[in-house]
């Protein structure tokens, strides 16, 4: 990764070392996701309790603000099934035990107002050609289960026999990325939620072929056989491998238009193999996925490699990986490594604490964990360890450049609850964040972290500083808004906070 491409990160990668001789990074952009899968808020436990799974959601958004992680991918839609109130697709059995009944409650409509509220963003997480997973095929629905309105869609093997004539409760069946007809309702699938719901991105898993699709033949559908040998559907008279890799292409491209000319503000990204290219399982051989393609013609803003392996690893070792990443792939868009929370059951934290680590020594811009579930006996320590000073996301000049117009703060005085700061919010523009710096010289030094005292809330006009209660010194503050895409205004006038007074420092607008 080239930092010329990464506008506002290339000044912001820095560390300091605590009194511990622990080097702690100080850097104030980061991207901090983490991924909750469909399974960690709509499992057996609380089957059919909307409150219970509506505490599952609100606990773990909760624990992600307190952590001062930035990002939640939540996942909205398994295998052609629906979490959310969709047009095209039924409500899945998690939520009921019975595929298509209305659960009467929105998952997704209460995970954007509950990550809104806690200042993070929701990535709206789905996976992209899976069409059923069980041992039965599913029951009748409205909107009609995929599988049983289209069954020319699924993928078949070398033989011509699709996947349903082997269902498997553990595996999905998938449709062919081969196919236009499936693209084309996966595309109105993710648009129906972009234009429905104030999500911040979208968010593909399994935007590829199935595993095993070289040795299998997959896919061979009648399909994707015919578009193959006309010239309409290959004019570049590809061959068979690369024709598929440009069938997931072509489906990449279509939903970065489709979502941009929709929302511009709203980030599209992708889960992707841990490893590029190379031998064993590989994104670019096992499953016809080309990730760098996709970064190198602009037509996704980050992507996420799975790279779910320790550092010494005899095969798949992280440090080579993510320098790989980093190196052959990025162009001018992020690359932002998922870890594996499982680790720590073989190595214990450390060995996530140092993947995080390396991440930053290659000056990739952030990290995401999969998934929240296996975060439970970290949450507690990761704001503390690995994030004790705020980061926003990184910007992405490229979806737009222009910056929001700054907070008119209205008032900032010392209170009962410590130094309550208030401001006009600009709710004509899309909606803003705010970053509060407070320093204890008049210089604030907005570049560092350490600077930031919070990062508000979605559309927030207000926020107390309860850590300046009892001080005897002086601090300054000012606001600045920030908006989905990065991009900060320019601050506020710097207010000088004592124990009892406020004045207003005109010199340092």
């Amino acid at each position: 990764m080239d930092f010329r491409y990464l506008p506002g990160l290339a000044g912001c990668l820095a560390f300091v070392l605590t009194g511990c001789g622990r080097e702690v990074f100080t850097g104030k952009e980061e991207a901090r996701g983490v991924w909750m899968s469909r399974f960690e808020y709509a499992h057996e436990r609380i089957l059919g309790n909307p409150e219970k799974s509506k505490n599952e959601i609100r606990s773990v958004f909760q624990k992600a603000r307190s952590a001062k992680l930035n990002m939640v991918f939540f996942q909205v839609r398994g295998n052609a099934d629906a979490f959310y109130d969709s047009r095209y697709e039924p409500w899945s059995k998690m939520l009921t035990d019975t595929l298509g009944k209305n659960p009467g409650w929105d998952p997704l409509e209460f995970a954007v107002v509950e990550a809104h509220r806690q200042g993070l963003e929701l990535h709206a997480w789905f996976n992209t050609f899976p069409m059923w997973r069980g041992s039965a095929l599913p029951r009748e629905t409205i909107p009609r289960q995929t599988i049983l309105a289209h069954p020319e869609w699924v993928v078949c093997d070398s033989s011509g026999k699709p996947m349903t004539s082997l269902p498997s409760a553990n595996e999905y069946i998938w449709a062919s990325p081969g196919n236009p007809e499936a693209r084309q309702h996966i595309l109105n699938v993710a648009d129906d939620i972009v234009q429905k719901y104030d999500v911040d991105g979208i968010h593909f898993d399994y935007i590829r072929y199935p595993e095993g699709s070289p040795a299998r033949g997959y896919s061979r559908d009648s399909v994707s056989i015919a578009r193959f040998n006309s010239i309409e559907g290959n004019p570049a008279k590809l061959s068979w491998d690369h024709w598929q890799r440009e069938q997931v292409n072509t489906f990449v491209y279509d939903a970065y238009n489709r979502i941009t000319a929709r929302k511009p503000w709203v980030k599209m990204s992708a889960a992707v193999i841990g490893k590029y290219m190379g031998k064993g399982w590989t994104s670019y051989f096992a499953v016809y996925q080309d990730p760098r393609r996709w970064m190198e013609v602009g037509k996704i803003d980050f992507i996420v490699p799975m790279v779910y392996w320790e550092r010494e690893h005899p095969t798949h070792p992280f440090v080579p990986l993510i320098t790989e990443w980093h190196d052959r792939v990025a162009y001018d868009r992020h690359v932002v490594p998922g870890l594996s929370t499982s680790l720590q059951n073989r190595f214990g934290w450390s060995e996530l604490s140092s993947e995080i680590a390396e991440v930053r020594s290659k000056k990739l811009p952030g990290v995401v964990f999969f998934s929240s579930g296996g975060l439970a006996k970290a949450w507690d320590n990761l704001g503390l360890t690995e994030f004790p000073f705020w980061a926003v996301t990184p910007r992405m000049a490229w979806k737009d450049s222009t910056i929001p117009p700054p907070p008119r703060v209205k008032s900032i005085h010392l209170d009962s609850d410590g130094v309550r700061i208030q401001w006009e919010a600009n709710l004509t523009q899309r909606p803003l964040s705010y970053i509060i710096y407070r320093s204890s010289t008049p210089a604030i030094r907005r570049w560092e972290a350490q600077s930031i005292l919070s990062v508000t809330y979605r559309n927030a006009s207000e926020f107390v500083d309860t850590t300046n209660t009892g001080s005897t010194i002086p601090f300054y503050y000012s606001v600045v808004a920030v908006d989905r895409i990065g991009n900060e205004s320019d601050p506020s006038p710097i207010f000088k906070i004592e124990r009892l007074t406020a004045s207003r420092l005109d010199s340092l607008r």
